[in-house]
């Protein structure tokens, strides 16, 4: 089941991160999709591992979290009481709450309950702006269904989980967002090399960027890492969203530059993408500091 678990985690994200590189965005269905498979995989583990029925239970606010995630709805107070959703949530946080009271001395219910945890871990993530897309933060919580816990098969990871409750140290979910930032370091040495064999040479905008035609820009998933502001030409090298990028680009035109120092918009959902193979091949590297 678990080689099951892991294809079809890394299908869905190979295929998100494909349609976010093209056209820098990703369906929800992906997410649904995910989390979904990851609630039927779910209910089956907890009944082949013999638990208890009652266990089952934790579905119920697993999948109301998960499914108001996607649900573009006004807040529970907003312009009065909105029942529904405030339903919900009481639902959810009551089971949650006769499941805490109930099994808190079980190893096996705390795995369970590592899923609505990190639902709540990375949405405070996204709200404080640590994971900046919408469908980074939706691919990680559909992937927290998924795979909650470090996937053991065959070999693999061959850094080995030196005792069972040291998932809960680093859980394999976050370890593959922490993978995947790592990843993205390879970028500046990718844009490094570049533009030293294009001969150009600017430190340190040679590491996030590249030059390239104004006109060019227009048509690509870049941002301008130079701005023409109060009569100046002003470097940033992490220049971030623009609210306008064609008005910025505008602007240098008008300034008569035509060639512009740009950062690709590289969508995360990559090296999210191979952060996931390698997580479960290699493992957690904070693991070897336990033997």
């Amino acid at each position: 089941m678990l080689v099951l678990k892991v294809s079809l985690a890394f299908i869905v994200l190979a295929m998100a991160a494909r349609a976010d590189w093209r056209t820098r965005e990703a369906s929800d269905l992906y997410w649904v999709f995910l989390g979904g498979a990851g609630m039927v995989f779910l209910a089956a583990q907890i009944i082949l591992d013999g638990a208890e029925p009652a266990y089952l239970l934790i579905l119920l606010p697993i999948g109301l979290f998960f499914a108001d995630i996607f649900w573009e709805r006004k807040g529970m107070f907003e312009d009065g009481v909105n029942v529904v959703p405030l339903a919900m949530y009481a639902a959810g946080f009551a089971v949650l709450g006769a499941m805490v009271y109930l099994y808190s001395s079980d190893l096996y219910f705390w795995k369970l309950m590592l899923i609505p945890i990190l639902f709540l871990v990375f949405i405070l993530l996204y709200q404080f702006d640590v994971i900046k897309g919408g469908a980074d933060a939706k691919a990680l919580i559909a992937l927290s269904i998924m795979l909650p816990l470090y996937p053991v098969i065959g070999p693999f990871p061959l850094i080995a989980i030196p005792f069972d409750t040291a998932q809960f140290v680093l859980p394999f979910p976050l370890l593959v967002l922490f993978n995947a930032a790592l990843l993205t370091l390879a970028v500046p040495v990718f844009m490094l090399f570049r533009n030293l064999a294009g001969g150009q040479v600017r430190f340190p905008a040679m590491l996030f960027g590249r030059p390239m035609p104004v006109a060019e820009a227009r048509d690509r998933f870049v941002w301008p890492m130079e701005r023409y502001e109060d009569g100046k030409l002003k470097l940033s090298l992490f220049p971030g969203p623009s609210e306008d990028t064609a008005a910025d680009l505008d602007k240098l035109s008008a300034a008569g530059i035509e060639e512009v120092w740009v950062t690709p918009k590289i969508p995360f959902l990559i090296p999210i993408t191979a952060a996931l193979l390698f997580s479960v091949i290699v493992g957690n590297l904070l693991f070897l500091f336990f033997r």
